[in-house]
């Protein structure tokens, strides 16, 4: 039996709308907002799902189609790490489906469609849960839980970064929080990494020069480029006064 206690995480909620790739969605979240661990449980609609059914040997069955809408009456969520994998990231969907006329669907869900998939997630940010295959079960079962360290002289827990947060939706190409390592893209200095997280509006950055500066993010527009070498890049625009 494993159990070990998380004390620094996060909760979002989340809509994934009509028309996007649940699972993918969901990838591209964990990228994000750097999720390594953690649950979330959803609802909806969705459209032309890829499942695999339990079979009466307690194994899963191959992928086959479930076409046309369903009701996605229950999902669970689990988020951690599998070696052998790139990332090695392991995203398990199990859920229940409900087609019209009342035929159910239970089994793990690689792939569907949304029609409006909602979701409420939780995120355990000083821990990693790392999977294994077990050959007599053909699941993948918990291997151990390894402990997370924040490389930096100051770093702020997730709670932290997201109460600095203002209590409105964010766009799109908004940050919940930069973090040491990531890398910005400024007009003036270059390209930067952050090495230092000072508090919801400063940084410390160093630049390609080597010399190292503090940078105040409220006179920025920050719009998130991507993933780059390991590294989570975002283009930086100084903001006009009537902004």
């Amino acid at each position: 039996m494993i159990f070990t206690e998380s004390r620094e995480g996060r909760r979002f909620v989340g809509e994934v709308p009509p028309g996007q790739p649940l699972m993918a969605t969901l990838a591209q979240w964990c990228d994000n907002f750097r999720i390594q661990s953690g649950w979330a449980l959803g609802s909806g609609l969705v459209r032309d799902a890829l499942v695999r059914r339990l079979q009466d040997d307690g194994q899963w069955g191959d992928l086959e189609v479930v076409a046309g809408p369903s009701q996605l009456v229950h999902c669970t969520i689990a988020i951690s790490e599998r070696p052998g994998t790139d990332p090695p990231r392991d995203i398990t969907a199990r859920v229940q489906l409900v087609r019209p006329g009342g035929e159910s669907v239970a089994g793990v869900l690689h792939e569907a469609v949304s029609a409006s998939v909602e979701l409420l997630a939780w995120t355990m940010d000083d821990i990693t849960l790392r999977r294994y295959h077990d050959e007599e079960t053909g699941l993948y079962r918990w291997l151990d839980v390894a402990v997370n360290v924040v490389e930096g002289d100051v770093t702020q827990s997730g709670r932290a970064a997201m109460e600095a947060l203002p209590s409105r939706l964010l766009e799109p190409e908004e940050m919940p929080q930069l973090r040491v390592g990531d890398a910005l893209e400024h007009p003036t200095l270059g390209h930067c990494v952050v090495v230092q997280v000072l508090d919801h509006d400063r940084v410390a950055i160093q630049m390609a020069s080597g010399k190292v500066a503090q940078l105040h993010l409220g006179v920025l527009t920050l719009t998130r480029l991507g993933l780059r070498a390991g590294r989570m890049v975002y283009e930086a625009k100084v903001r006009r006064r009537n902004q």
